[in-house]
């Protein structure tokens, strides 16, 4: 039984991870590259990551400890 509840939570972590990475990714491709939708200012994708967490306030301050978590 500890065996299955140990093989779940490990294909449960892998798949958070992937998440994880596909989030990563397309927030970068997003400052990086016009992307369809419109959205993708390389300049303007960083002065307004900047801008969110200066003058944020709480959604700022969310924002950073979001994007901390991703670090490990």
């Amino acid at each position: 039984m500890k065996n299955a509840a140990a093989m779940i939570n490990d294909a449960a972590g892998a798949l958070v991870g992937l998440i994880k990475g596909l989030i990563v990714a397309s927030v970068f491709a997003g400052i990086l590259f016009t992307l369809p939708g419109g959205w993708g200012n390389p300049i303007g994708g960083i002065v307004s990551l900047v801008n969110a967490f200066m003058g944020g306030g709480l959604a700022g301050l969310l924002a950073l400890l979001v994007f901390a978590s991703f670090i490990k």
